[in-house]
């Protein structure tokens, strides 16, 4: 049986939500109270419907209830009707709910009315722009929470030809490697666009020119990585 979850707020992070999960595979009930954005995602959703999220009746008609994740993505400009949205979500029963703060403040008090995770879009874009701007080494960031990272970067130099266990890199660095993307041999002109995944790394993987290193570390460890 397919999962399914609501999302309420079809602003750009709503809309993208949406879309990912159904992407996913998940039965998505998209929701907005404006008629125009609900037009606008109904055929790429299982479900779009207009409605007030902070009318209980409405909620429940909507089938509520019987979702098993909900995203309460209303926007900065509402913030009453974000905090009460996610307190109905609460009470309906809903097991999983995410909901979006524009302030530690917000944040807070979303925890507190029932959301279980919460996420400052804007606060976690800007963090991770400037960790890019301060180390463009690093192509790729995705931040873990703390001063956790997962990172794309690479190969240094000095470990072009050698392995993971002559390296010692975990005890040495405070890094571990995850993955490693290779340039397919068959096609190194396009090296970029066609690679292969290595996961599960070997301790005698050797790593080869042209690799990328998909790393998990903290960020001082990180910004010692490119200059290893």
């Amino acid at each position: 049986m397919r999962k399914n979850a609501a999302v309420i707020g079809l602003g750009i992070f709503g809309r993208r939500a949406a879309l990912s999960l159904t992407d996913r595979g998940i039965s998505v009930l998209a929701i907005d109270r404006v008629h125009m954005v609900v037009e606008e995602i109904k055929d790429q959703v299982d479900q779009a419907l207009i409605l007030d999220s902070t009318d209980e009746t409405a909620l429940r008609e909507a089938g509520i209830d019987r979702m098993e994740m909900a995203i309460c993505a209303i926007g900065n400009q509402h913030v009453e009707d974000c905090i009460l949205t996610t307190a109905l979500l609460s009470k309906l029963g809903v097991k999983r709910i995410l909901a979006r703060a524009g302030n530690p403040l917000q944040e807070k008090i979303l925890f507190q009315v029932g959301a279980h995770e919460v996420i400052n879009p804007e606060e976690a874009m800007a963090e991770r722009a400037a960790f890019r701007l301060a180390q463009p080494e690093l192509k790729e960031i995705i931040l873990m929470g703390g001063d956790i990272s997962v990172a794309e970067t690479a190969v240094p130099k000095k470990f072009i030809g050698k392995s993971l266990k002559e390296l010692d890199v975990r005890n040495r660095y405070n890094i571990t490697v995850i993955g490693i993307k290779r340039p397919k041999k068959s096609a190194p002109e396009k090296a970029e666009e066609e690679t292969n995944l290595i996961l599960n790394i070997a301790p005698d993987q050797r790593f080869e020119a042209g690799d990328h290193l998909i790393v998990l570390a903290r960020e001082e460890d990180l910004t010692v990585l490119p200059n290893i």
